[in-house]
Parts: C-alpha cells; structure tokens; sequence
C-alpha cells in the first residue's frame, strides 16, 4: 500500500501559505469572516496613527526626605537605647525603600501601563529616558486625541489605598444615589447637553451602565420599564425605577442571575415599531409558517399514545429522536416536520391493593406501633380469616392497614414492573385478579396482597409537535423548512421599540475609602509559609497604621479588603480575624513571582515618588495617515522597480525571484499582523522608522537571490545542466548569505540596545526582515528553481543565463 506521508508537507504548506495570504489581505476584504480570523491588523505607533506623547519626570526628592526621616528616627530610638520590633521595622522599611529606589522606573511603568489600559489603548509604549541624572517615562498613546483625559489619567500620584467593600445596600447609599441622578436631571436641562453626552462622561463609573442604543420587545423590557411603550422621541429623558438581570454566583459556585435594582434615564430613540423577530421555539414556528402557507397543517400532541392510530413512520421517528429534535417524515400524502417534546416508552403495568400489619422495629413503622412481629402475624391471620368471611377489603384496610394507602382502601393504583420490594412482587404475579394472598413478609411487616389488575403493557406515550405539508415536493419543502428553523430564518412581526438608557445601580459593587493608606505603610516583603512552603507577602504599618489596619479587620471579618495603587486594584484578600500588631500576610500567590509582584506594587503606592508632566506632543491622525500612505507609495514604486531589474538582469530566474519577493512581503504582513511567537499578547507597533526599515528589508531580500543568481550563471556558463548548476551555486552562496545576514543582524541588536524607540522599530522591521528573506531565498527559492529544473523548459538555458554553452554531463 503506498504511503500517504509524501503529501504531508505539501499539504501543510499549501494551508500555512493560505493563512498567510487570507491574514495579509486589507482588512475590508476579511469582513466577512469569522472574528478570530478578521482579528489580525496592524497595530500603528503614534506616528501613524496620530495620538498624544507624554514626558514624565520621575522625583525622587520625597524619596531622600523620606530615607532621611527614617534614618533620623533609627538613630534618636538608637540613642535612648531602644530595641526590638520598632527599630526592625525601621531598618525593614528603609531597605526596601533602597530596593525599590533601583527599580523604581519600572514599577512606575507598570502602573501607568495599567492607567493606559484603562483608557483602552492597547498599543501604548512606554520607554524609560535618562536625562542626566533625571529619570523619565516617555509614554505614546495612539488614537488618544483627548490629551487632558490622557493627562488626567495616566499623571495623577500614585498612591497605595485599603478600601473596604460595600456591597449591602443602605438607605444612604440609596439617598445618595438618587441624589445623583437628580443631579444628572439637572444637568441635562442645560443647553448643549444629552443623555448621549452625559453617558459618555459617566458611563465608566462603578454601578453605573450606559447603552447607546438597545432594542427591545414587550417582553424584553426590564421589569419597571413598561412604562415606556407606549412613549415616543418627543417625551424627552424619563426616569424609572426598574430591575435589571446580573450574572453571579450562587453558594454552589454555579453561574446564576440575580436582580438588581436601580433608576433608569431613558431616552426614545425610535417608538414602537413592528419588526421581525426570530423565533427559537418550533411550536411557535410551526403556528407562523401555518399562516403563511395553506398546504402546512400544524398540530400539537400531548401525551399520545402511540397505537394503531399513530402513523408508522411517525411512530419510528420519535422513537429514534431526542426530545427538542426536529426530523423530516415521510408520509403516505406528503410529508411532516416532527419536533419532540417528550418520550416514555412503554412498559409492564399493574394495579393492586395491600393492608400492611407492621409491628415494632419494622421498616417505616410509626411510634405509634407497639406490636411484636409474632403479634403482627396473628392480625394478620386474622384479618385475611375475616375477608374469607366476607368482610370488605376496603373496609379492613381503612381501620387496620399501617400503610398510607389505607387511606383510599388499601389501593397503591397502577405500578411498573420492579416498583415493589421483590417479596411483594413475586406474591403479587402469583394471584388472579380478585384473589388475596396469604400474609407475605417484608421489611415493612406483614401484607395481605390483592391483585385488582394483572400485569399488561402498556403503549409508548409522547409529546409532540408536527407540521404537516401537502403537496408534490412535500419532502424536499420540509428538508428546507428544517434548514430555515435550524438557521433562525423564522421571524414573527411584533412591535420593537429602541432607547438609549443610562443606569444607576442602587445596589452597592464597589468599595469604600477608609483612613489607612501608604502614609501609614512601612513595607512589603515575601517569605516562604514554612507549613505550605507557598510563598506569602507580609506587610507591616507603623504604630498609628497598626491600630487602624486592626479596626479595618476588625470590622469586615469574613469579607474583602481592597488594596489600589494609583487607582488600580491589585489585590483584594478576604479578612479570616481581626489583625493585631501592625503586621500581617497575604496569601494567595501560587508562584514567587506572583508574591514579588505584589509586593513591587505594594512598596511602589507606598514610596513618594511623583510623576511630573515635562512634555506634551499630539499627533493628529490625519498627518500619520499621510506619512503612512507616503511610505506605502515608496515602498510599492522601490518594489516595482526591483523587480523590473530581475527581469531584466536574471531573465526566468528573475521571475523566480519576484515570485519569491511576493512570498516575503506577505509572510512579513501577516507576521506584523499576528502576536509575537504566536500565542503571547505582544504586538509587533508598526512606527514610520519601522516602516523604512520594512522597505530597506524589501532590497535587501534580493541580495541573497543576487548571490545564489551569480553563482547559478558562473556553473552554467561552464557547460553544467540548470538542475547542478542550482545546487552548486547555492552551497556556494550560502556562505556569503550567511555572513552577511549575520553581520547585519549584529548591527540590529546594538541599535535595539542602545537606541531609542523609534531606533528599536527600525532594528525590529529590518531583523525580522532579514529573517524572512532568508528562508524566502534558501528555501521557497531553491524549491522553485528544483521545480523548473525537472521541467522540458529548463533546456532552454538561453532563458535563465545569456552566453551559456553547451550543457554537459556534471
């Protein structure tokens, strides 16, 4: 049997190839496709796509009157001869001051990445400048045209804050809500103003929710907002108390919804309109298509029994379906659509009648029952002594059966087939219909069994939906009937009506200041658990922070305790007892790098060390897409005309060549697209000086090919055949092309060490380049001239080399 693994690698080439290809094209043409593959885009630098650049000063002139506070208190404690735990954490305190003195740029960075983050800008660099002996925070935001929101945002002090949670609701918090949006009302009767407006600027907050615009039907509308049907655009912004469903969590840890109470701003932007809408239910489907179309017939089944009466094939049908399956049915006359509600197959059924004699100790038997079992036998006896006389079974098992069923005259109704306890089963199946068993023991007590109907089967019973269709095409209408359901393609007219709503949660999500902050923060620092060997951060406070950080606990035990630095939460670990002593641990951390980043930001809110704003640049948009085009337009004409020169110079070869050329310019697209290696979350920020390093890594791509050509046209002009001359005159070349590559390479590292940000874009584009262009001139090259050297053309030496001779045998 021949081997399929020679197709392999082609195979997988051809699909990587494509992928490429389809990620490289302009994202207009990928608009069709699903998200995680229209996903893939440049990400502009601030150049490009125009945005704000911000020059931070970091001060460390707080820092050194802090150092010198504490070395001073170090030293009085020192002089009156003070020791123990104030002098340690002291001496604890500085040194971490120390610590985070030589990182100190980069704690401040990742502080303000995370104000950028904010702002949802996910393409902003920050690089750290040295003036001197001044440290600054260079930051570029793309797209960010609003400099003061940036400023405000990303400039304000960064400072470490304990705040408690608040999450059950008071009338204060609801009176200060309702205060808001008063407040709200208020400023929406000035002129200039609107909910849009207003719901931009707040939109954000905690507890706050803005839509701009949502759709609604009757039964959509948030309970409290009825209200608003039967309003249209001219009744201005109207307020409601209403509820709104939440996702959460239930005790279980299982995903719930609950409801959460809240004022609604609500503005009509279209009144109610009758619009499709998509019906998921195939009952109410069914009724819809009925009315549009006489040959459709729709009936419902509720628990039918599947006898004589019940067509075959529908029959065969539900019993090979699901319950919410929908299957075509062929029929005598026409054909049905079958939707499955419910299906019980039949079984083995039978009715009875029992007086139970229980006895003290039995299974079940109620305090009341004193009886011993002997005792228990002797009723018994007695009692079925009293039926053979004559006595009414009914009448015994109201006045003597211990079971529930003596209630209703003994009768358990109709049963299945291993219901009962065994013992009662095998008594039962021996008695004909009217007859009374001897008294049969089980672990209930004593029984007298009649048997008032013997065992039969009974028919399946189902719940079902069907739609039946008449005519020729019956079957195939219902083929595409069943794709429209499944596809959604079923709209009922109903009424839509569509707002713009800004909402205020009256139930409290957020967190309360409290007095403890980084003024009271001594240190952070992380040790191993020496139970777990998990590694721990413990933190300390001075003595005014001790007392506070133990009220703190004190009052939310068994609740969260949030931890900000500049305004971002970094922890929020649940308080298990009151803290006492000024110190205490969080856990949490499942790795030492997780603890130490902890810790890092921590000891970073604590230090005074603030950012002052040096320098402002805004790029506008539009001169970035101007550069942007420029650069694109140079970039086309250098590479049109490269490739008229391979043509020119290296006739076919050359066409392999810009073959080949087009292989890296889309491999180098679709990599700018893509995350670095793939899977990380790091892109590739597309600068001008990127994009002139991406046009001089276009030349430089032909170099190898230039080298590998020459050589090619040395062998073949010694008379070798086109295939040994490719092979010769590539090893030959590699070593230049490697050398070269390599020394370039070299020049790209320094400058990305070295250099600036726009300097790093360049050492990027041009290595990443340089990488590309390798594999496109070793290997999709050297494939392609194979290729054309197993072909008759390759006879034809006059196309690939001018002046060549005879081919002889290598």
């Amino acid at each position: 049997m021949a081997s399929g693994r020679p197709n392999i690698w082609p195979t997988m080439t051809a699909i990587v190839a494509a992928a490429f290809l389809f990620i490289a094209l302009p994202d207009s043409a990928r608009s069709w496709a699903p998200s995680f593959l229209r996903s893939p885009t440049f990400h502009l630098g601030l150049d490009l796509a125009g945005g704000t650049q911000l020059d931070f000063r970091i001060s460390e002139e707080e820092m050194q009157q802090q150092v010198d506070s504490i070395q001073k208190e170090i030293d009085g404690l020192t002089a009156r001869g003070v020791a123990g735990d104030s002098i340690i954490l002291l001496q604890n305190q500085l040194r971490s001051i120390e610590t985070q003195r030589t990182s100190i740029v980069e704690a401040i960075r990742t502080v303000l990445e995370r104000r950028i983050n904010s702002l949802g800008v996910s393409e902003a660099t920050i690089t750290p400048s040295y003036i001197g002996n001044e440290k600054h925070l260079l930051v570029e935001c793309p797209g960010i045209i609003e400099t003061q929101k940036c400023i405000d945002t990303v400039g304000k002090t960064i400072q470490l804050e304990f705040k408690e949670e608040q999450t059950e609701p008071t009338p204060e918090y609801e009176k200060e809500i309702r205060a808001r949006v008063q407040s709200v009302r208020t400023r929406l009767k000035e002129p200039g103003e609107s909910l849009a407006k207003v719901g931009e600027d707040i939109g954000a907050d905690l507890g706050v929710s803005y839509t701009t615009e949502a759709r609604y039907f009757r039964d959509q509308l948030p309970k409290g907002l009825e209200g608003i049907w039967n309003r249209g655009p001219r009744d201005g912004i109207l307020p409601f108390d209403a509820t709104v469903k939440a996702n959460a969590t239930d005790s279980a840890g299982q995903p719930t919804t609950t409801d959460v109470p809240g004022v609604f701003l609500v503005e009509v932007l279209r009144a109610r309109t009758a619009t499709g809408r998509l019906v998921n239910e195939a009952p109410k489907a069914f009724d819809i298509l009925q009315a549009d179309d006489s040959t459709l017939s729709h009936t419902s089944h509720i628990e039918k029994k599947l006898d004589a009466g019940v067509p075959a094939p529908i029959v065969q049908a539900i019993k090979s379906m699901q319950p919410g399956a929908l299957k075509p049915v062929t029929l005598e006359k026409g054909a049905a659509i079958l939707f499955l509600r419910k299906f019980v197959p039949g079984q083995t059924q039978m009715r009875a009648s029992h007086i139970l004699v229980a006895y003290k100790g039995a299974s079940s038997a109620g305090e009341e029952v004193t009886r011993t079992k002997e005792e228990a036998l002797a009723v018994a006896l007695d009692l079925r002594r009293q039926l053979a006389s004559g006595t009414k079974f009914e009448t015994l098992a109201r006045s003597h059966s211990d079971g529930p069923s003596g209630k209703e005259g003994g009768s358990l109704g109709t049963f299945g087939l291993g219901t009962m306890v065994p013992a009662f089963e095998q008594a039962a199946l021996q008695l004909k219909t009217g007859e009374v068993s001897a008294p049969v023991e089980t672990q209930f007590g004593y029984h007298l069994i009649r048997m008032d109907a013997p065992p039969a089967p009974t028919g399946d019973i189902a719940s079902y939906e069907l739609l039946t269709i008449r005519g020729a095409d019956a079957g195939s209408r219902a083929v595409e009937i069943i794709g429209r359901l499944q596809r959604g393609a079923v709209e009922a007219r109903e009424d839509q009506i569509v707002l713009r709503t800004l909402f205020f949660s009256l139930l409290p999500t957020g967190w309360k200041d409290t007095q403890l902050d980084g003024t009271h923060f001594r240190s952070a620092s992380v040790t191993m658990d020496p139970t777990t060997n998990i590694p721990i951060v413990q933190i300390a406070f001075d003595d005014e922070g001790a007392k506070l950080f133990e009220q703190l606990t004190k009052n939310n035990i068994g609740k969260r305790l949030a931890i900000f630095v500049g305004g971002q939460l970094i922890s929020a670990p649940t308080v298990q007892q009151a803290i006492v002593g000024g110190t205490a641990v969080i856990t949490g951390s499942q790795t030492f790098e997780e603890a130490n980043a902890l810790a890092t930001d921590l000891n970073t809110g604590a230090i005074p060390a603030p950012i002052y704003l040096t320098g402002q640049r805004t790029v506008e948009a539009t001169l970035g897409a101007e550069a942007l085009a420029m650069s694109l337009k140079a970039g086309l004409v250098g590479m049109v005309v490269l490739m008229l020169f391979m043509l020119v110079v290296y006739r076919l070869l050359g066409v392999i060549a810009n073959i080949a050329l087009l292989f890296y310019v889309l491999i180098f697209i679709a990599l700018l697209k893509l995350p670095l290696f793939l899977f990380s979350h790091t892109y590739i920020v597309l600068t001008l000086a990127g994009v002139a390093g991406m046009i001089l890594s276009i030349g430089m791509a032909i170099d190898a090919n230039v080298l590998i050509f020459e050589r090619i046209k040395e062998e073949v002009r010694k008379g070798k055949i086109l295939k040994t001359a490719s092979e010769t005159g590539f090893n030959k070349a590699w070593s230049s092309i490697r050398d070269g590559n390599i020394s370039t390479l070299i020049t790209c590292a320094v400058l990305f060490v070295i250099g600036t940000s726009i300097v790093r874009g360049f050492a990027i584009t041009l290595a990443t380049g340089i990488f590309i262009s390798m594999f496109t001139a070793i290997i999709v090259t050297r494939w392609m001239i194979r290729k054309v050297a197993d072909m008759p053309i390759a006879e034809k030496m006059g196309l690939f080399v001018s002046g060549a001779k005879a081919r002889q045998n290598p």
